[in-house]
Order: structure tokens, then sequence, then C-alpha cells
């Protein structure tokens, strides 16, 4: 009879013993984990410049009350653009959906294209009159400073270069 409470005893001790190893393995993996990613995100200094590419990001070398009114003056143009937006939009569900149709129509999914085309086009010549309107309002030096950032930020700026590999 004791040896059975023995045997029982050490089973138990041994089944506590690797719940407790495991516990740990799992607590040192989450702490390495949080580690890492807490690792990244402040050291890495790219982290902050991902996905500012948008225009309202070209005047960040101007004053904090040039670069608000720039991203009034892109909000109210947005705001302006919306219908064609909305058209660009619809036209190209309207080309997916042409596409994806049982017997293919070409011209109809080319005239659809066009006024996608054409949509994008005016919100395009929309959001370049209000920069230059905006430009227009700045002082020479701050005008450089514009276009420094614009070479960077938006529509406009240079392309990464590309190296060509010879295959």
């Amino acid at each position: 009879m004791t040896g059975f409470r023995m045997n029982k005893i050490e089973s138990k001790w041994l089944q506590s013993k690797w719940l407790i190893i495991a516990s740990l393995l799992l607590n040192l993996f989450l702490i390495g984990s949080i580690a890492g990613g807490a690792y990244k995100l402040f050291v890495n200094n790219q982290t902050s410049k991902v996905g500012q590419n948008a225009l309202r990001f070209a005047a960040e070398n101007l004053s904090l009350e040039q670069q608000r009114q720039f991203k009034k003056t892109l909000r109210q143009a947005r705001r302006e653009a919306k219908p064609l937006l909305a058209t660009a939009n619809e036209a190209r569900t309207e080309v997916r959906k042409l596409i994806a149709a049982p017997s293919f129509d070409r011209q109809a999914v080319e005239v659809v294209l066009a006024k996608t085309r054409e949509a994008d086009r005016a919100v395009r010549m929309k959001i370049e009159v209000t920069m230059l309107n905006y430009a227009e309002t700045l002082s020479a030096e701050d005008r450089q400073k514009f276009a420094d950032g614009l070479a960077k930020k938006g529509p406009l700026r240079e392309p990464p270069i590309m190296m060509l590999k010879d295959n």
C-alpha cells in the first residue's frame, strides 16, 4: 500500500515538474518575442518612415503652420474630388465585372477603362492645381524646401534607382 502511495506521489511530482518546465519555456518564448518586437519597434528608425510617401508629407520641411495649411488645402481638394473618386471606383468595379463576364466584350471594357482614366486624370489635375496654388503662396526659400519635399514624397517624387541585372 505504501508503495502505491509513493508511486502516486512520485507520479504527481513528475507531472508537476513537466508542467513547470513547459510553463517556463512558454514564458521564455513570450518574453523573447516581446523583447524582439520592442527592439524592432524602437531601434529600427525605418518604422517611423514607412508609408510616408503621400503628398501631404512633401511639406515636412516647412513650418508647422505651413504644414497644417497644406494638409488643410489637400483635405479640401480631396473633398471636392470625392465624386470623381467615386466615379473612378465604380468604373473599376465595372471593368472587373466585364472581364469576368461569360462573354468578353473588349469594346465595352475599353469604354469603361477610358472612363476610369478620365476620372483619375481629373482627380490628379485637381490635386496638382491645389498644390500649385499652395506653392504660389510660399516665399522662394519655402518653395525650394517644398520642391525638395516633392522630390521625396508624393506623386512627383523621384523614382527609386533600379539596378538592372544581366541575365
